[in-house]
Order: structure tokens, then sequence, then C-alpha cells
């Protein structure tokens, strides 16, 4: 999974949530915190890491692309 977020650093913005372009971050309204939803479909392009204020979300490249 390319996109790991870290729940202890996350305020819960939205930020990640509002600009994935390919709608990978989903909200779990019931926590009230993003989740990964398509891990599948992430084309890391790592907007999401950018767009976190509080650095919650890393983005790694699979080793596949290496």
């Amino acid at each position: 999974m390319p996109v790991k977020i870290d729940y202890h650093k996350c305020n819960g913005c939205r930020n990640c949530y509002t600009h994935c372009p390919l709608d990978v971050i989903g909200w779990d309204e019931e926590r009230d915190l993003p989740i990964v939803k398509y891990p599948d479909e992430c084309q890391i392009c790592h907007i999401c890491e950018v767009e976190c204020p509080e650095k919650a979300i890393k983005v790694t490249m699979p080793l596949i692309f290496w």
C-alpha cells in the first residue's frame, strides 16, 4: 500500500480527502478520520502528502517501480 496515514498526527482537517484526484482516500464518518479506500488505485502523485499540514501521510514508492 503506497499511502500510509499516521493517525497519531492526523488532526482530521480533510485536506487529503479533498485534494486526492483519484478518490483513493475516503472519509470514515464514524471516526471522523481519513481512510485509504482504494490503495491499488493510487498513482503516487503525493498530493495528499503535500497537502497534509500535520505531515501525517507518507506516500512510498512500491518496489515494482524501482
